[in-house]
């Protein structure tokens, strides 16, 4: 990770990209303050009827299938069909490996669209790769597989960017990999953690074209930030606070300089 690459940091607060969040309505409130204390701009929209008009707004997406229902279905297809512009998106299939619904549905939008990145733990990656793997409700799970060819067997079949995130995280296009070994178990005790990640990273694809690098830029961001505020901290609520702090004040040498 260079100093060029988190220049990205500072990209988004100075302009501030919107991003469209279809949000898991257990953490809607953690991903709208996620992103505004990273200086993005957060809305959120349930409405089929201005789905245009939020598209047309973004200048990336977030797609999270948390708490997926008949009306929330309706919102994403519309809103897929409306990105003519392709602005970047960002697939957060969670839970999938749960029941069939959530995985047929997350398939079939992958099927129908083009997403920039999907983001998920093993065991949400490794059933969309079709994988045994254990794993109940939102945990990460277990398995024999190699998580590296995970990644990379969905990075290769739905061509784009995959951030397999857990005690270490996976981010790989398919040809280039990058391995983050950054984290702390504040992140697992703290429900939401991906869903504010899956959006924290839309943001900095949003000031980006480069998105491989945005996405290694934004998980190194937000997982240096996490373990920050942990050695700062003598426990979780203490932990949750200083993290937000920390979101909005990090520069690039803090990260840097977190090993």
């Amino acid at each position: 990770m260079t100093k060029l690459q988190l220049e990205l940091l500072e990209r988004v607060r100075q302009q501030n990209p919107v991003v469209l969040t279809i949000p898991n309505m257990v953490t809607p409130d953690k991903v709208a303050d996620g992103l505004s204390t990273i200086g993005a701009s957060p809305i959120m929209s349930l409405a089929p009827q201005e789905a245009a008009e939020m598209v047309k707004l973004a200048d990336a997406i977030t797609i999270n299938l948390g708490t997926i229902h008949e009306e929330q279905a309706n919102e994403i297809t519309t809103i897929l069909k409306n990105n003519q512009d392709q602005k970047p998106m960002v697939l957060d299939p969670v839970a999938i490996g749960a029941s069939h619904y959530r995985l047929a549905f997350a398939k079939q939008l992958l099927q129908d669209h083009h997403f920039t990145v999907i983001r998920g733990n093993a065991g949400e990656i490794a059933a969309l790769a079709n994988v045994n793997w254990h794993s109940r409700g939102i945990d990460g799970g277990s398995g024999q597989a190699d998580l590296h060819e995970i990644a990379k067997v969905v990075a290769h079949q739905y061509h784009c960017i995959v951030a397999l995130t857990g005690k270490s995280d996976i981010i790989t296009d398919g040809n280039n990999t990058f391995v983050n070994l950054l984290s702390t178990s504040y992140f697992v005790t703290n429900v939401g953690s991906g869903d504010v990640l899956s959006s924290v990273i839309a943001a900095y694809l949003g000031v980006s074209k480069d998105y491989y690098a945005a996405a290694r830029t934004a998980t190194k961001v937000f997982t240096a930030t996490g373990v920050k505020a942990a050695r700062e901290s003598t426990g979780f609520g203490q932990w949750q606070t200083k993290f937000r702090d920390e979101l909005a004040t990090i520069n690039s040498s803090e990260v840097l300089s977190v090993l």
